[in-house]
């Protein structure tokens, strides 16, 4: 009951409506409370009754005068009111949405259970109880003559186990969902310590395989390998022969050593550093240079800086034209080929005459520009005739350069006539140039 009246506090009966159950005996805590309701009331003027019906009864209040319907069958009308515009306007719920159900009976499939006085079954959204037995199947919860049925977060009905007696259990009201949401199945809670315990008893049998693998691994190592002696062992650890493969670490040799049943003895793991060539030396610690040489085929030519034609011996080269230092051959003697680096060499030409031929040169006026510019300007340049029609030569022409460089050259000079006037310089020429080199 989430709201206390008169009818409520002194029934016949324990339960309220229902001659057949024991005789009632009021209860101080249930009269106090209910006395504490009228006093509230009286103080603020309050109207309380137990149904909308019965507040709508009273018309006669000024405005904002609050009421309280407290035990409306309808759970969604009870609540607190307050008089305005000549109506009863609805404020808000009775109580907390948060509460714990109380007087848990009937059976795990079927739980029945009372709210805490005061609180409106319209309020509650989150409730927890502790079940009195483990559920089967599915489930029921009736409160204050609700029943709703409860299903986990993913809707479906519970499964057997997720309640058990003594295990606290939360239930949620949300909306659009018709009953009660259970947030903490026992059951699974109970699988998910299962797991953390099995996974807690493997972690422990693997750390105890774990160090039972070392310690096998310890063992074989310690058979293969004997540690570190000062003369070589001439038994295992344990006394007993030795085998092919096992080392120890000579401690005056600083060496390690491998056994050798073949040798009966103890022989280096690794090659003597004796045997190494440190890079350092660069080779310098070759025992023997001249057998190295030879064994690489190299010869004496290995260590000259330079070779020279008495180094070659006619044995060494067989073409009868490479012999004896020097070439025979006129068409490939070499005296003859050079006296040819000294002749001058045409680099450029220019005509204006003739087929007005051209090679390596252009003509600007007087400046003659070459197409590849020469490497110096040491080069020499030579002008040929004039363009000219009569039978007997009238003029000369005596022709200079000047503007010389790596890139062009300019010419002028002179005309002298053979009736003896001097005038400047005028016609075609032929330009050759020459290069000699040095």
């Amino acid at each position: 009951m989430n709201f206390l009246t008169k009818e409520f506090i002194y029934r016949d009966r324990e339960t309220f409506g229902v001659g057949s159950t024991d005789p009632h005996k009021p209860k101080k805590e249930e009269i106090i409370a209910y006395l504490g309701q009228m006093e509230i009331a009286a103080t603020l003027g309050a109207v309380i009754v137990k149904t909308k019906a019965e507040l709508d009864t009273v018309t006669d209040k000024p405005d904002y005068t609050p009421a309280i319907v407290g035990a409306d069958p309808n759970q969604a009308l009870s609540g607190y009111y307050q008089w305005l515009g000549n109506t009863w306007n609805y404020v808000r719920d009775l109580a907390d949405s948060i509460t714990r159900l109380i007087n848990i009976g009937g059976t795990g499939n079927a739980i029945t259970a009372e709210l805490r006085l005061g609180v409106s079954l319209s309020a509650v959204e989150l409730a927890f109880f502790v079940p009195a037995h483990n559920n089967t199947g599915a489930v029921t919860i009736t409160v204050e003559g609700i029943e709703k049925s409860v299903r986990n977060g993913l809707g479906n009905e519970l499964s057997e186990d997720d309640l058990q007696a003594g295990y606290p259990a939360m239930v949620a009201v949300f909306p659009g969902q018709d009953g009660y949401v259970l947030l903490n199945p026992a059951n699974v809670e109970a699988v998910v310590l299962a797991a953390k315990q099995a996974a807690e008893e493997a972690l422990s049998n693997l750390e105890a395989a774990v160090e039972q693998a070392s310690e096998l691994a310890f063992q074989r190592f310690n058979k293969l390998y004997l540690g570190s002696f000062n003369v070589n062992p001439s038994t295992d650890n344990q006394g007993g022969p030795l085998k092919d493969g096992m080392l120890c670490f000579h401690s005056v040799e600083k060496k390690m050593k491998v056994y050798s049943e073949d040798d009966s003895d103890w022989i280096l793991a690794t090659p003597d550093t004796s045997d190494f060539l440190n890079k350092a030396n660069n080779l310098g610690d070759v025992s023997s240079k001249s057998a190295a040489r030879s064994n690489l085929g190299l010869g004496a030519l290995a260590t000259s800086s330079k070779v020279g034609m008495n180094d070659l011996t006619d044995s060494s080269v067989s073409t009868g034209k490479l012999k004896s230092k020097a070439v025979t051959d006129p068409k490939l003697n070499s005296a003859k080929l050079n006296t040819l680096v000294s002749k001058p060499q045409v680099v450029a030409l220019y005509s204006n005459i003739g087929d007005d031929a051209s090679f390596n040169l252009t003509r600007s006026g007087a400046t003659y520009t070459f197409g590849t510019p020469q490497p110096d300007t040491s080069y020499v340049v030579q002008v040929v005739g004039q363009r000219t029609t009569q039978g007997n030569l009238s003029y000369i022409n005596i022709v200079g350069m000047n503007a010389k460089s790596k890139a062009s050259f300019s010419l002028n000079g002179l005309r002298l006539n053979s009736a003896g006037s001097i005038s400047g310089l005028s016609g075609g020429f032929d330009v050759i140039v020459y290069r000699v080199a040095s």
